[in-house]
């Protein structure tokens, strides 16, 4: 009986420690570079230095609401797609102070 005891407690650490206790994993939102760290990565800039689509070079960009109420409840977060090929490229997020001067 007090094998079973041991082992019961050696699956119940194993479970806690390993499983329960990792950390969450990213959102969709949060995989995607910020605008600083998409400025660094190759193929963001055109010949005349201005930032563009590193898939297809268009210039033209649209920023999106991130429309998600579970992942946005302040509606703060925003990601930019290209115009052109419709591929998102970089996140954004405002702070509390800028969205009330937008309102």
């Amino acid at each position: 009986m007090t094998e079973y005891l041991i082992l019961f407690v050696i699956i119940a650490v194993i479970y806690f420690v390993l499983i329960r206790n990792r950390p969450a994993r990213k959102t969709d939102w949060e995989t995607l570079p910020l605008l600083s760290e998409y400025k660094e990565l190759e193929k963001s800039h055109n010949d005349d230095g201005q930032l563009c689509c590193r898939y297809c070079g268009a210039s033209e960009t649209v920023e999106r609401l991130l429309k998600s109420e579970k992942e946005n409840p302040d509606n703060t977060k925003h990601y930019h797609a290209c115009t052109q090929c419709k591929v998102i490229l970089w996140r954004t997020e405002q702070t509390a102070e800028n969205a009330e001067s937008k309102d």
